[in-house]
């Protein structure tokens, strides 16, 4: 509210008052006598910055190359560092290469040894449809079979004295 009546009174007084005029007439006094005016220093600064670019163009056009190829070969490596890096960087990959076939080419298992059978029922015991579930009755046995034998071994090594108990 208060910015519309400081524009509206800035506004108002602004409309109260003529307009200037800049006319004049031909009353206003005498006029200055003729001066003779240099061209000044921007002038002859570029007159000067046009003829030694000029010079320089010819200067370096001299040579069989050019600044900016000169420029580039200087920061260029030479041609000897890039055959070491191809180098390397080709044993690397040769290197890299020879180890995924050898992890490709490796057989895989294709069971994986549980340590109890019990891990393939586990399930929800809610919702389960009758005859759903798999006979796994021969894996049960497999798995007891290859317990019995493993910890058969172990206690012939502990008979023989190959190894020690801690709970003796």
């Amino acid at each position: 509210m208060f910015a519309a009546r400081r524009s509206a009174a800035s506004a108002r007084q602004l409309l109260r008052q003529p307009p200037r005029r800049f006319a004049s007439d031909a009353a206003h006094g005498h006029h200055h006598g003729p001066v003779n005016e240099g061209f000044g220093p921007s002038f002859y600064v570029a007159v000067s910055t046009f003829a030694a670019g000029f010079v320089l163009y010819r200067i370096t056009n001299a040579s069989e190359d050019s600044w900016v190829t000169r420029l580039i070969q200087k920061y260029t490596p030479n041609e000897k560092v890039f055959e070491e890096r191809n180098a390397i960087h080709t044993a690397a990959l040769e290197k890299a290469a020879a180890d995924r076939h050898l992890f490709v080419g490796t057989p895989r298992s294709d069971y994986i040894d549980l340590r109890t059978p019990e891990v393939f029922n586990n399930y929800s015991r809610l919702n389960v449809s009758p005859g759903s579930q798999a006979d796994l009755s021969s894996v049960i046995s497999h798995y007891e079979t290859q317990n019995k034998k493993r910890e058969e071994e172990r206690v012939g090594r502990m008979q023989d004295g190959k190894v020690v108990s801690i709970y003796d």
